[in-house]
């Protein structure tokens, strides 16, 4: 297990984004609607080290998200 880590550079607190996936995040996650688990089947990551969801980068205005090693594998 390792944690996915923003750039170094990143603002702290900066919202992470995914390209062509807009909105405003909800205020409360509804747990009858099993927000999350629904999202976790979609994130991972690829062999470059970076994490996805839906093969799109978490982004921030520094660059994309990273782990430190685990290359194809999930995120939860």
């Amino acid at each position: 297990m390792e944690l996915v880590e923003p750039p170094k550079t990143a603002n702290i607190g900066e919202r992470v984004t995914f390209p062509g996936f807009e909105g405003e995040p909800d205020d409360v996650l509804n747990p009858k609607k099993k927000v999350w688990e629904t999202l976790l089947v979609d994130l991972n990551t690829k062999e470059n080290l970076v994490a996805c969801y839906k093969d799109v980068p978490f982004t921030t205005s520094a660059g994309v998200c990273k782990v430190s090693s685990i290359s194809n594998g999930t995120i939860r």
